[in-house]
């Protein structure tokens, strides 16, 4: 980096890393990830028709509790810790875990999880439907291991839709977004 004069960071990961490689302070400009917030936080009536419709197909009551996953099944987002977890704690029947997407881990984790109760499957969405299956859900969680997984625009999105956040440590976004017990929670 010696042959910059200015560098771009998101979050205090990305300020962090730039530092230890040598750039000063007065070289690092704040340019932040950002999403429509607006878009995420208002819910407009197809969107929330189609949040009851998804919920009424998967037998999800409106007094159960959903976590969220919602990205790429691949090995640095690691889905499958998420679902080990979820499978041990033994929830009862009022407790939900919506994995949505796709990827090269989808039919390994389906085979494994998806007749388990409470475990529900859903196929890639497109990013118009994405304020509605983040209204399905009361707790998002993100449990990348990496490495890559640079921040995690994702859980911006449910945080503007209002969901608590569980992140893990290795999201580049878990430094800035998550306050401990405040909107959600990070893990190792």
């Amino acid at each position: 980096y010696r042959h910059l004069d200015f560098a771009l960071f998101v979050g205090k990961n990305n300020f962090n890393y730039f530092r230890k490689s040598g750039l000063s302070e007065s070289q690092l400009i704040y340019a932040p990830h950002a999403i429509e917030n607006d878009r995420f936080a208002t819910i407009s009536n197809a969107c929330a028709t189609y949040a009851d419709d998804v919920r009424q197909k998967l037998k999800i009551l409106p007094a159960s509790l959903v976590f969220l996953f919602a990205g790429k099944m691949e090995p640095k987002k690691d889905p499958a810790i998420l679902l080990e977890a979820f499978t041990q704690c033994n929830f009862d029947n009022t407790v939900h875990l919506l994995m949505v997407g796709n990827g090269e881990l989808d039919i390994a984790l389906r085979g494994k999880y998806g007749n388990i109760p409470g475990i529900h499957f859903i196929d890639f969405q497109n990013q118009l439907l994405m304020p509605a299956i983040y209204e399905i859900a009361d707790v998002f969680v993100l449990p990348s291991t990496g490495p890559g997984e640079t921040w995690g625009l994702s859980v911006n999105e449910a945080m503007a839709n209002g969901k608590a956040v569980i992140v893990s440590d290795r999201c580049g976004c878990a430094a800035d977004l998550v306050y401990e017990g405040v909107n959600g929670f990070t893990f190792p």
